[in-house]
């Protein structure tokens, strides 16, 4: 018999399980018909469009300006502490954005700065894996991953899948996107270079 403890894991496990696939049809219903990957723009498939978040750390290098050089962890506010020029909000942002807007408040103190900005190390990324896997859940993953890595976290699919219905659902993203599990597995361009963001969901049909 089944410990009352490990009873209320599984109820637990199974009831945010429940939420995240209510929630991932709600999600479906609203975003219209898919697009496959290999439709999408370059600019839509992650890459430079991972954004910075709260416990990145970012590696901030003003050219031929050591000082003002820097590496910052994102606090909970969503800033961090720049040398001379104090402070500055990060969250939300692309690396590039960033640079331009420090190297835009360093004109004052250098004469034609240049800054780069790239992320030192960062903090996990959440993302629901749903349907047809063998432990569906949230999972902490880290930037840059892609679909593979986390039908990986998720156990792989069920004997029940269907390979050619593997989905992403993104808020900012008016379609749901469409990969075939053996274009991930054969390491297929498209689909290995889309990167997965916070808050994504990968759906197994």
């Amino acid at each position: 018999m089944m410990a009352p403890e490990m009873v209320a894991r599984r109820f637990a496990r199974n009831a945010l399980v429940a939420v995240v696939m209510a929630l991932v049809l709600l999600a479906c219903g609203g975003t219209g018909p898919y697009v496959w990957v290999d439709s999408l723009p370059s600019s839509a498939s992650g890459g430079g469009d991972v954004l910075i978040a709260d416990g990145d750390t970012l590696n901030i290098r003003v050219f031929n300006q050591e000082p003002l050089s820097t590496k910052e962890r994102v606090r909970a506010d969503g800033r961090i502490s720049i040398p001379v020029i104090g402070e500055v909000a990060a969250r939300g942002k692309r690396p590039a954005q960033l640079a331009a807007e420090i190297q835009d408040r360093l004109k004052d103190i250098v004469k034609v700065p240049s800054v780069m900005v790239s992320f030192e190390a960062g903090a996990e990324l959440k993302v629901s894996v749903v349907g047809e896997v063998r432990n569906a859940g949230v999972f902490p993953l880290d930037h840059g991953a892609n679909v593979l890595h986390a039908l990986a976290a998720a156990g792989g699919l069920t004997d029940y899948a269907d390979g050619d219905k593997v989905f992403v659902v993104r808020k900012s993203l008016p379609q749901r996107v469409r990969f075939r599990y053996t274009d991930l597995r054969s390491a297929d361009a498209k689909s290995i270079a889309f990167q997965l963001a916070a808050g994504d969901v990968v759906v197994v049909e």
